[in-house]
């Protein structure tokens, strides 16, 4: 009896040991888990979503699904959803388990190479656990994948391959939640994560905040900043990250909410600041933000931009350069004098090798003591080196050159490096800076032309959708940034960057701003897409035709009006009649040359009242015309009525309207005048002894002017303003050649350079030294193929071009082939190459026997599907207000002006 009663008792025992095991175990399983704090914390984003199936379908919508699963270990979880759907039972399928969930997603860099994710999936009901279990049943019996449980710290492990893509993912079950991941790292990870015991949320700072119950809101994205620069590193070239990582270092953490537009998406929420020594937060220190006011200068080729707002933005500064030097207490007076905003500033650049163009806007309190201080900090530094500065005037403005290596360096922080040396112009109470002339002359030319964010109305449309103010604001335009994209990119993720090329450029106005708010930056990050197609039709639309009397006989030549400066035509005819069109279609006025135009037709001001004058060469004549047609005092100049002038440059050595004349003849040449008909000494003339290959070409290089003339034959001649060579000069590329180079203005005559393309395919850089750099051979497929160069319309940039017996190719500078055609006849064409920043790219391809333009945009295709009927080259101009270009074309006896989208 008493055995039977003991035996009893631990059966009893035991009986009570499993049950209450068995409570506690189902009472743990229906106890709720905080997702949050399962995330590892050096996760670089977390995604939280309530409505899958309306995130997925507007991420469709917008075009970013498709871009999603491209990326490979998204493609392969996309790919294992879809097989996973096939086998769901009954008519149940995976979308419609997951939708109306709050799912986590974060986003990992595994082992400093791989990004990965890991989903949080709650299961709520008995028939979502019914639905789980007959998936994984059917998993195991399934052919298609093969399934392996394992223990792994308490936890039972399943990993899941797929047998016919080799993909695979690894989950577990906790808390009624599924844990899934394509990464078994990430995996176990969390599992220790979780028997270490009470984890804490990595959104701990953000747990009453919730956007998710806004309308339209379908996520919150928590950003890890501190994170971010591992994230950034699988993208980003090693010589960007000690920059991606000092920007990173304003915030450590942010939650953001997520909307979804067609054309727009916005990221807006709050973030918190670093508060770690030396990041860019304390460096910063902002108080109130600031407008965006340098927008009136910022040229519309603008790639890439920071601007940071602030009262005192040398407060970006580390222990400078000058320390313990004679100038050490002026530079440092002279950056106290620049408030409230600076801007660093990287343009459009052309090709993937060319080292992109940046400026410096800097704002300053007091102009003119911000200039006395720059002007004897340089005058101290020259004295000290025995150097010497030179300024020049380009307009209005005075360039001043400072011989100050890393100057806006040591007035503005490490992000302001890369200036050798620096340019200075003041434009109103800014103060812009630039390691090249060149660069400080084009912006200057962009704002004269009104070129500028100010004037854009695309721009305008897009700043309006951004912060009006803030102390660090990043923009970016895809499309101008795409070679400076390409040159940064890490060498890993270039295949990748191409493979998304057509998404990223779509999506091409991006911006990422922070604007302080008590002890919080508010946060916004826009990414909107200007896409032309949808703006109206592509074809051809007829706006005016001009008839004349004689066939027409020269291309349509753009000039501005000389009252308003808005856009009209001058065109020859068969009588050498010289007629203007204005904008409205009515001829102005005509006047007889008795001969052909040679080499174009410029546009001059001339007097205190900056008219527009036209100036142009026939055989042996040069012209200067008023806006009425009426030749100026001691014009047209006679050369001589035995030669035959072949091209006219015109230039202004001081940019004070003392314009110089330079022609060339049939033998090789040249004649140089000045606007009263004087002969300059030295070109009359300067004997070249073969003809010129293009127009020479004048170039301003520091304080020097050199005159860049390249013949037939092959040689290259740089000239001074007497004519005489530079040392180096003259020299043979070897071979002969038919169009013009291409420069590239340095800060001397060492680093200034010039790409040429010869006859035969060969590519020649070469600097003003005349030390060949490099030499490249382009394909050549027959002896019949020949080359050019043909620059852009603003000779910014440049194609090289391949004809071959009908077939035209067409080159990037990189050498890249960019698209070839083939045409009817054998004949050579006449090549245009227009380019208006961007992707606004048009190339014209000419054939004079049949008189037919082809037109294609940046994709090579045909614009408005038909080929123009044309028997010269064709004008284009771009209305950035409309997004319309213009074109006129002569054809025998009509002048036609039409209009087209891209």
């Amino acid at each position: 009896m008493a055995k039977r009663f003991v035996f009893y008792f631990f059966g009893f025992v035991l009986l009570a040991s499993l049950a209450y095991y068995g409570f506690h175990r189902w009472k743990d399983s229906q106890s709720k888990v905080n997702l949050w704090t399962l995330v590892p914390e050096h996760a670089a984003f977390v995604l939280e979503t309530n409505n899958h199936t309306a995130l997925v379908e507007h991420l469709q919508a917008t075009e970013l699904w498709d871009s999603y699963a491209m990326i490979p270990v998204a493609n392969r979880l996309e790919e294992s959803i879809a097989w996973l759907d096939s086998i769901s039972p009954g008519t149940e399928r995976l979308t419609r388990f997951l939708d109306k969930k709050e799912i986590l997603t974060s986003v990992h860099v595994v082992g400093k190479s791989e990004l990965q994710y890991v989903f949080y999936v709650p299961v709520n009901t008995v028939g979502e656990h019914r639905f789980l279990r007959t998936l994984t049943e059917n998993v195991a019996r399934s052919t298609f994948f093969k399934d392996e449980s394992r223990e792994y710290q308490g936890f039972l492990l399943t990993d899941i391959q797929n047998t016919a893509t080799g993909s695979s993912f690894t989950y577990f079950s906790y808390h009624n939640n599924i844990i899934l991941s394509p990464s078994p790292v990430l995996i176990e990870e969390i599992v220790r994560r979780i028997n270490r015991g009470k984890p804490t949320s990595i959104a701990a700072d953000f747990k009453s905040t919730n956007y998710l119950s806004q309308p339209d809101v379908y996520a919150n994205i928590l950003v890890n900043y501190r994170a971010l620069p591992e994230l950034l590193g699988l993208f980003v070239s090693k010589d960007l990250m000690p920059q991606v990582r000092y920007l990173s270092s304003l915030c450590r953490n942010g939650m953001l909410e997520l909307k979804l537009e067609q054309n727009k998406l916005f990221l807006n929420g709050f973030s918190n600041p670093e508060d770690l020594k030396d990041s860019f937060q304390n460096r910063l220190k902002p108080d109130v933000p600031k407008p965006l006011q340098v927008r009136k200068f910022l040229p519309n080729r603008t790639a890439v931009l920071f601007h940071f707002g602030a009262g005192q933005v040398s407060r970006l500064r580390e222990l400078p350069r000058a320390a313990g030097t004679i100038y050490a207490t002026t530079l440092d007076s002279l950056a106290l004098t620049f408030r409230q905003e600076v801007a660093l500033d990287f343009l459009e650049s052309y090709n993937i090798n060319a080292k992109p163009e940046k400026v410096v806007f800097a704002q300053s309190a007091n102009p003119n003591l911000t200039l006395a201080l720059l002007r004897k900090l340089s005058n101290q530094v020259n004295t000290a080196r025995k150097l010497t500065s030179h300024t020049e005037k380009h307009g209005n403005y005075a360039i001043e050159q400072l011989n100050i290596p890393e100057l806006p360096e040591q007035l503005f922080g490490k992000l302001f490096g890369g200036f050798e040396q620096s340019y200075v112009v003041q434009l109103d109470n800014y103060l812009l800076f630039a390691d090249e002339v060149s660069t400080i002359r084009g912006v200057l030319d962009d704002i004269a032309s009104d070129n500028v964010w100010g004037k854009s109305v695309t721009q305008k449309v897009f700043l309006e959708e951004t912060l009006q103010e803030a102390n660090f604001s990043l923009f970016l335009n895809t499309v101008n940034a795409w070679y400076v994209l390409s040159k940064y990119v890490a060498d890993d993720a270039r295949d990748a960057l191409l493979q998304q090329a057509s998404l990223i450029r779509r999506f091409n106005q991006v911006s990422v701003q922070f604007s302080k708010v008590e002890k919080q930056y508010y946060t916004s990050a826009l990414f909107r897409r200007l896409d032309n197609n949808e703006q109206g039709e592509t074809g051809f639309e007829e706006l005016a035709v001009v008839p004349f009397t004689s066939r027409l006989a020269s291309m349509p030549y753009p000039v501005q009006s000389v009252s308003d400066r808005s856009r009209e035509i001058l065109v020859l005819d068969s009588a050498n009649m010289l007629h203007l069109v204005s904008a409205t279609g009515d001829k102005t006025w005509s006047d007889s040359l008795g001969s052909d135009i040679r080499g174009g037709v410029r546009q001059i001001e001339i007097g205190e009242d900056k008219k527009l004058h036209y100036v142009f060469a026939t055989a042996s004549r040069i012209h200067a015309l008023n806006g009425q047609g009426k030749q100026l005092e001691n014009f047209p100049f006679n050369v001589s009525d035995s030669l035959r002038l072949q091209h006219l440059a015109v230039f202004d050595y001081e940019g004070n309207g003392n314009y110089r004349l330079l022609t060339d003849d049939n033998m090789g040449n040249l004649y140089m005048f000045d606007m009263r008909g004087n002969a300059i000494e030295g070109w009359q003339p300067r004997r070249l002894d073969y003809r010129l290959a293009a127009a020479p070409q004048h170039l301003r290089i520091g304080n020097r002017d050199v005159i860049l003339v390249l013949l037939e034959n092959g040689y290259v001649y740089a000239l001074n303003r007497n004519g005489d060579p530079f040392p180096g000069f003259p020299f043979s590329l070897r071979a002969p050649i038919t169009s013009a180079g291409f420069a590239r203005i340095g800060g001397d005559l060492r680093k200034s350079e010039v790409t040429v393309v010869t006859r035969y395919g060969e590519m020649v850089v070469f600097n003003l030294q005349g030390q060949v750099q490099k030499r490249e051979q382009l394909l050549r497929p027959t002896k019949s193929a020949m080359f050019e160069l043909v620059p852009d319309n603003r000779e910014k940039s440049y194609v090289i071009v391949r004809q071959d017996l009908g077939r035209v190719t067409f080159f990037d500078q990189d050498l890249k082939q960019l698209f070839d055609k083939q045409y009817v006849t054998s004949a050579p064409k006449q090549i245009q190459y227009f380019h208006f920043g961007g992707d606004r790219k048009i190339y014209a391809v000419t054939e004079t026997g049949p008189q037919k333009t082809y037109l294609y945009d940046f994709r090579a295709d045909l614009i408005g599907d038909r080929a123009l009927s044309s028997q010269q080259p064709v004008t284009i101009s771009f209305n950035e207000s409309t997004e319309r270009y213009t074109l006129f074309k002569v054809f025998r006896r009509d002048l036609k002006k039409m209009s087209f989208r891209l």
